[in-house]
């Protein structure tokens, strides 16, 4: 299989997974209605980043390992090219999920304090978090692939 291709099917996988991992557990933190705290410890902003965290981490990690299997078995072709990204699978995962949970509750800790939100809607809080799920498996999936890929 073509290794563009291979990095197309893994990332809608990915994000499928991701989305239905970060639908549930929104559920677990915040329950089935009501308002959504957002600046509580346990909080709406914090929770982006335990998120984030093992989104990168485990986008990156699981389709790089079975990247690797594939190619090793040679159902995926390795890619010309360079990565940024560390060559170790562990460190680039690491890297990865600082890096989402650093811009998940960054980047809603900055959102949130512009609007002056003290709470959410229910339903704007889960579709938000779903929506961050999926470009963050978006973003990670590829790039991680891809550094899995790479001729070395």
């Amino acid at each position: 299989m073509d290794a563009k291709a291979y990095i197309r099917r893994e990332t809608a996988v990915s994000t499928a997974i991701n989305v239905v991992l970060s639908g549930a557990f929104f559920l677990v933190v915040f329950g089935l209605h009501g308002p959504v705290p957002v600046w509580s410890a346990g909080g709406y902003v914090f929770d982006f980043g335990p998120q984030g965290f093992m989104i990168g981490l485990m986008a990156t990690l699981v389709p790089g390992l079975l990247a690797r299997k594939a190619r090793a078995s040679g159902k995926v072709r390795q890619m010309d090219g360079t990565s940024p990204l560390p060559a170790a699978i562990a460190v680039r995962a690491i890297l990865c999920g600082t890096v989402g949970a650093t811009a998940g509750m960054g980047g809603s800790a900055v959102l949130l304090w512009a609007s002056g939100a003290a709470q959410l809607d229910w339903l704007i809080a889960l579709l938000i978090k779903l929506l961050f799920g999926a470009v963050l498996a978006i973003i990670v999936t590829p790039a991680g692939l891809r550094a899995e890929l790479i001729k070395r």
